[in-house]
Formats: C-alpha cells, sequence, structure tokens
C-alpha cells in the first residue's frame, strides 16, 4: 500500500510474512519523493566562470581615480541584475541595471521588452520570498529550499523553450 500525504510518500510493508495466522505488523517507512531537489543541479546553480574583456582606457582610468576594480564593478553589476540574494544592492540600483539591460535591447530578438520585463519580474518575486527564509523553522525551510529548486528549473525551461528553442536545456552549460 502506498499513501502519499504531503511531501512525503508512506509506504506501508507487512513484516510478518512467515505466520499469516498471527496478526499482522505493518510499518511504516517514509520516503522523500523530493530528496533530488534538496540541492540544486549543478547546471542551474551560480557558478566561478573566467572572462576576457578588453577593458576601455577611459573605464581604467576612472576606476584607478576612484579607486574601484574593475572586477568589483561588473561583479556588482551582474549581481545586481539577476536580483540574487547574495548582493544588497537598493531596488533603484536594481531597476537601474535592468533599465540598461531593457535600453540595450539584450534578449529582444527573441523576446519581446515584455516577456523581459516579465522575466525580471519573477526573479524579484522569488527574490522577495527568498527573504522570508530566515523565519522559517528547519523542516520548512528544508521544504522551501527544495520547492525553490524545482521552482528555478521549471522557470528556465519555461522561457527558454517559449519562443526560440526546441529541446536541450543543456545550452545553460555554455553560459
Amino acid at each position: 500500500m502506498v499513501r502519499y500525504v504531503a511531501q512525503t510518500m508512506f509506504i506501508c510493508v507487512n513484516q510478518n510474512t512467515q505466520d499469516m495466522k498471527k496478526k499482522k505488523k505493518d510499518r511504516i517507512v517514509t520516503v522523500d519523493m523530493y530528496h533530488q531537489y534538496a540541492e540544486i543541479d549543478e547546471m542551474y546553480s551560480s557558478r566561478p566562470r573566467e572572462v576576457k574583456l578588453n577593458i576601455p582606457s577611459n573605464l581604467r582610468m576612472l576606476c584607478a581615480i576612484l579607486e574601484v576594480e574593475v572586477e568589483k564593478l561588473l561583479n556588482d553589476f551582474i549581481w545586481m541584475l539577476s536580483y540574487s540574494h547574495h548582493n544588497s544592492a537598493t531596488s533603484k540600483q536594481r531597476k537601474i541595471a535592468k533599465k540598461f539591460f531593457l535600453c540595450c535591447k539584450f534578449g529582444q530578438p527573441f523576446y519581446t521588452k515584455k516577456q523581459i520585463m516579465q522575466m525580471f519580474n519573477e526573479l524579484k518575486s522569488q527574490r522577495k520570498i527568498d527573504e522570508t527564509v530566515g523565519t522559517i523553522d528547519y523542516k520548512d525551510r528544508e521544504l522551501f529550499w527544495k520547492n525553490k529548486h524545482m521552482y528555478i528549473q521549471y522557470w528556465f525551461k519555461r522561457w527558454f523553450e517559449m519562443n526560440r528553442h526546441n529541446g536541450d536545456v543543456s545550452i545553460l552549460e555554455e553560459y
């Protein structure tokens, strides 16, 4: 007998198979159906990446005068734009980063500006939800992260396949 309750599957097994005349003793074994989402799939995780860039001399000079490392400038922008929970950017900074991204028309041959705005809004909503994790007890937090890991995979696949891709999401490995 298999019984589903919330996120857990219960399997009842008869322990007493040798003597059928005795009273049957059932035991319940708990199996987590979502154990594969305890950690985010490596393909969907943040990862370090080396990028070679030609840094314009004017930016190098500005950074030298202002004592700002080019790497920090670019890294902060990337985390602001992605609505990541790792960055303490203000909503105004995130809004300006998003506006810059949209003004450059990145991705707009494949997606409309409205669709790209929707992507950003969904990332923003996910960040808002992430900010509430601190008040959740351990068991619920474990369930929260499993749900988040499932959702982020769904979110990527949905947008990836929406307008232009027919298939293999493993292209994400290249980015």
